[in-house]
């Protein structure tokens, strides 16, 4: 079975679906087998990969029916090195069983006092969601929509504090990633030496062993 990377946060705007998406086309381009799963019920991330040639190859469903989200997985994981859930800006069922099959889950973070309340709720479902499975559900969180200010690095402090375990790569809030969605293109794709792609492929190391077993 592939590995599951949830991402994942009740806080609607943090941009999940960008970070999803961009981890997507980076690992692809990369020669990884990639899935995608939608949980949410617009479906920003079906509509976004599904417009352009840079996800060709990466198969995807969309479910909001949280019983189904186990067999969707199941299902894409056969043909898939990694399947990555992209889930709704609020907490749901389908966002909790998300959680509860992820062998790493991601969650997306601003530089506010709001997304960091979230991020502390966040890492209380997950710990549920561990006591409940009878195993433990990795978790990391990223700083996201970043703009040059000393709120960043309060809230980097603050990240630590909380135990919510950041990662060191920060995602700018880029035009590119607007750009990209409108064209149904990656960043890697559409500006591979820009910012934004030197950024997702930063994210993308630091995640990788925690999805990609090496032999």
């Amino acid at each position: 079975m592939a590995s599951v990377l949830v991402v994942a946060t009740s806080k609607g705007g943090t941009g999940k679906t960008t970070i999803a998406t961009s981890l997507a086309g980076f690992w692809r381009a990369d020669g990884k087998r990639i899935a995608m799963l939608d949980t949410d019920p617009n479906q920003a991330a079906i509509r976004w990969i599904r417009k352009g040639e840079s996800y060709k190859d990466v198969e995807s469903q969309a479910t909001a029916d949280e019983h189904s989200i186990i067999g969707a997985v199941q299902d894409l994981g056969e043909r898939a090195d990694l399947v990555i859930v992209d889930t709704a800006g609020f907490g749901n069922q389908s966002m909790i069983y998300s959680v509860g099959i992820a062998d790493l889950v991601l969650i997306p973070v601003m530089s506010d006092e709001a997304s960091l309340f979230e991020a502390t709720k966040m890492k209380k479902i997950i710990q549920s969601a561990s006591a409940l499975t009878r195993r433990e559900i990795a978790f990391r969180t990223v700083l996201n929509r970043v703009k040059r200010s000393t709120v960043v690095r309060h809230t980097e402090r603050q990240l630590e504090a909380l135990g919510l375990n950041p990662v060191e790569a920060r995602i700018g809030d880029r035009a590119v990633f607007q750009e990209a969605s409108y064209h149904g293109s990656s960043p890697e794709d559409l500006a591979p030496h820009t910012s934004a792609s030197i950024e997702i492929r930063r994210l993308a190391r630091e995640l990788e062993p925690a999805l990609f077993k090496t032999s």
